[in-house]
């Protein structure tokens, strides 16, 4: 084993491939319009990935912008020396408005209490704080329907610590259909409030809206900015976005579809093999029953860490290359797989939960299939304590 191998000491771990952000970072600006900036969604750690390293590459590949969900995020950031334009999504406090100020962070307003808050922070600190309204065109989460946000734009102009500097909205299932009515609803709707907010010399320097899948397929809603989240970590929104980016593609017999690389592998060792008899049950409620003699691996990850408990004799991992099938119950810190046809596998190699090994591959698209969900999902939910390591051409490393 390399001695300077930083997961020879750790039970698992998650690699994220520096070369893959790169790539796909690469990818998706030439995906943009001319004059569009690319602002890269690394909130909640990076989707999973690990929140300063995953900033630290896409700024090194290009990135213009970074987009977050909180103020806590904005200070990590700050406090590791990025200085890059920011954007908080996600709600903000009247409480944490000083913090804001402090990480020069723009943020999404659609509420007079904040605006308030924000307006004496900034008079106080003598930087003003640029804000975003948030037009609801149909997803009834966040934002406010048009003559609200006029009503709150005029407000926002008479408080000198604010600068009312973009619209913004968000798409309700652009990345979950190939039927694109609704979005293109919303899209109009946003054109509507910026020919209202122009008609009452309300002046916006920016508009943004493009989510991944929109991104990718839209370049009419690209404006002064988009917000790349899960494509950027080499995922495709949903198999409807890539199947409309391919079928674009061969209706105009020109163009490429993006090559997104996924970055995150998710690894374990194994810390004990056993020999069960046939006619053993496995793992809590014994869901399993052996019918031959068999050889069991147990791996030190379970829905604790993020491995959920749906892929219970559902999921397989990889050694040595070779699919290893999970037996029993997930269980809160361990799993079990069968290794009967893997006679060489021992206590201390390695399996791969997601990712690459050799000719095999499980996907987060697989993993997200066996449990009913998304792959946002599935990444996002890996638990802060499995370290992440960097994978540099040169070959693992410390963030």
């Amino acid at each position: 084993m390399d001695s300077t191998d930083p997961s020879q000491d750790l039970a698992s771990w998650c690699e994220v491939e520096t070369a893959a952000l790169r790539a796909n970072v690469e990818a998706l600006r030439q995906q943009l319009s001319p004059g569009s900036l690319l602002g890269v969604v690394v909130k909640s750690q990076a989707y999973g990935h690990g929140l300063l390293p995953c900033a630290r590459e896409f700024l090194r590949a290009g990135a213009d912008w970074l987009v977050l969900n909180s103020v806590a995020e904005a200070q990590t950031i700050r406090a590791a020396g990025l200085a890059v334009p920011l954007y908080i999504c996600g709600p903000v406090l009247p409480s944490q408005a000083d913090l804001v100020v402090g990480t020069q962070a723009r943020v999404v307003l659609y509420g007079r209490q904040l605006a308030l808050a924000l307006d004496q922070a900034g008079r106080v600190r003598g930087r003003p704080v640029r804000v975003h309204l948030k037009i609801e065109t149909g997803t009834s989460r966040q934002g406010l329907p048009l003559p609200a946000a006029l009503e709150l734009a005029r407000f926002v102009k008479g408080l000198p610590g604010l600068e009312l500097e973009g619209l913004t909205t968000h798409y309700a299932d652009i990345e979950d259909t190939t039927d694109h009515r609704y979005a293109q609803h919303q899209q109009e709707l946003l054109q509507e409030a910026i020919a209202a907010f122009a008609s009452q010399g309300l002046a916006v320097p920016m508009v943004h809206a493009a989510n991944s899948a929109a991104t990718l397929l839209w370049p009419e809603t690209h404006a002064s900015l988009v917000r790349v989240g899960i494509a950027a970590y080499g995922l495709w929104p949903s198999k409807e976005t890539y199947a409309v980016a391919l079928q674009r593609c061969l209706d105009r017999a020109a163009g490429w579809v993006p090559q997104l690389r996924p970055a995150l592998s998710w690894r374990a060792r194994l810390t004990q093999v056993k020999e069960v008899p046939a006619g053993a049950y496995i793992g809590y409620g014994r869901t399993f029953r052996t019918t031959h003699p068999s050889r069991l691996g147990v791996l030190p990850v379970g829905y604790y860490e993020g491995y959920d408990r749906r892929l219970s004799n559902v999921a397989h991992v990889l050694v040595r290359g070779v699919r290893a099938p999970v037996r029993g119950r997930i269980c809160m810190n361990m799993l079990m797989v069968d290794l009967t046809h893997i006679p060489q596998a021992g206590t201390g190699e390695v399996a791969t939960l997601l990712g690459r090994d050799g000719e095999e591959e499980i996907s987060a698209e697989t993993l997200a299939g066996w449990m009913g969900t998304i792959n946002y999902e599935v990444v996002a939910r890996i638990h802060p304590d499995q370290p992440r390591l960097l994978r540099r051409e040169e070959g693992l490393c410390e963030p």
